[in-house]
């Protein structure tokens, strides 16, 4: 086959590698676009994560919360005698209280799923020595780091907002567009539902982010697989003990709230849920949200810098972790 014959020929059969004297060899054919190579690693990183029997059942426990709230509104809906029914005035606020409480639950899930699930990836990697193979192909670090990132945030939403939606549906089935309470008169009452639901995502959204990333960070900084879940695991813990040794020493509540990291990261779901309904009073849980968001954000930064530090001189030799 001569050379005028190999360029006639469709670039997806032209051969991808030409060698040079001396044994070495180049790269000869068209390279995928960055952006699909990027979704491609994404995708990879996400089916990878699932594929786990842990994923699995963390996935299952997510689901039950969701179920057995939903289980209590059918069943207080359901009874109108001595007084077990939601009285119609407080549905609302019923509501938006049941959702909190479950945004509390998943959030300590999603906090444990993260721990054993996402902290040990990079480490794993550097420890194996997966960092070679990747960095030897057309991987640009910053697109690893992002879809080990988007992936976790995949699955965490996941994880999060289908029993979050599968709770509101239920709600809605029972108390309709417009329950005792509402806020907004009339057929205006579908847009609270609307604020609730806009409100989940936006909480899921920054809780999984944030955490992925400080998981993420944990394991980069600590370089081994087995000890990244309990640097994070570690960071949560310490944070809750030092948020109670506050309350003991200053005996303000939602100051020293801001400092528990799980407390402050499942308050997102009040402080975002606040304005719809403004019979609510101003509560402690909100106040310990706005100045814990500070914190995982605070955070989230330092783990950014961590990870990009790590990126910039990665231990490539397997067993360097």
């Amino acid at each position: 086959m001569n050379g005028a014959t190999l360029h006639t020929r469709p670039p997806g059969q032209r051969g991808a590698v030409v060698f040079e004297p001396g044994g070495y060899a180049r790269h000869a054919g068209e390279r995928v676009p960055e952006r699909q190579r990027l979704r491609m690693l994404l995708l990879v990183f996400a089916r990878d994560q699932w594929r786990s029997t842990k994923s699995k059942l963390f996935a299952g426990l997510f689901v039950l919360p969701a179920l057995v709230m939903a289980a209590i509104v059918i069943v207080r809906a359901k009874l109108d005698f001595q007084g077990l029914a939601v009285p119609p005035g407080e549905q609302a606020k019923w509501i938006a209280t049941l959702l909190h409480y479950h945004g509390l639950i998943v959030t300590g899930f999603l906090l444990a799923g993260l721990g054993t699930q996402v902290a040990p990836q990079i480490a794993r990697d550097a420890h194996e020595g997966a960092l070679l193979l990747y960095f030897s192909r057309p991987v640009l670090r910053p697109h690893y780091l992002f879809a080990r990132w988007g992936a976790a945030c995949l699955s965490g939403l996941g994880q999060i907002l289908a029993p979050a939606l599968l709770l509101m549906l239920v709600m809605l089935s029972q108390y309709g567009l417009q329950p005792g309470g509402c806020p907004l008169p009339g057929a205006a009452g579908a847009l609270w539902w609307l604020a609730l639901l806009v409100a989940q995502v936006l909480a899921a959204a920054a809780a999984v982010a944030m955490a992925s990333l400080v998981a993420l960070a944990a394991g980069a900084i600590v370089r081994n697989p087995s000890s990244a879940p309990l640097a994070f695991g570690g960071v949560i813990l310490g944070s809750t003990a030092a948020s109670w040794v506050a309350q003991a020493a200053w005996g303000r509540e939602s100051a020293a709230r801001a400092l528990d990291l799980h407390q402050a990261m499942s308050s997102v779901w009040a402080l975002l849920s606040f304005p719809i309904d403004p019979s609510r009073p101003p509560n402690t849980k909100a106040m310990a949200a706005a100045g814990g968001l500070v914190l995982w954000i605070a955070l989230a930064a330092g783990a950014w810098w961590a990870l990009q530090r790590f990126l910039a001189n990665p231990p490539l030799g397997k067993g360097r972790s």
